[in-house]
């Protein structure tokens, strides 16, 4: 299994607790807002973390089968 990771920037703050929990999949851009990284190398329980922590809850995550 794997996690998806899908944000909802419209409703982000910006506070930038996910890209402090989660720095290889989560960052903040100029304009404040979450972004998600290619290839997020952060472990599942910090991705976790990252969208529990999150003020606004704008981070979905998704368990996926991973292909076989």
């Amino acid at each position: 299994m794997s996690l998806h990771v899908e944000v909802d920037r419209d409703r982000c703050l910006g506070a930038g607790q996910c890209s402090f929990l989660a720095p290889e999949t989560f960052d903040i851009d100029d304009d404040m807002k979450v972004v998600v990284l290619e290839g997020g190398g952060d472990a599942d329980d910090a991705i976790r973390a990252a969208a529990e922590a999150c003020p606004n809850r704008v981070i979905t995550l998704t368990e996926t089968e991973d292909p076989a």
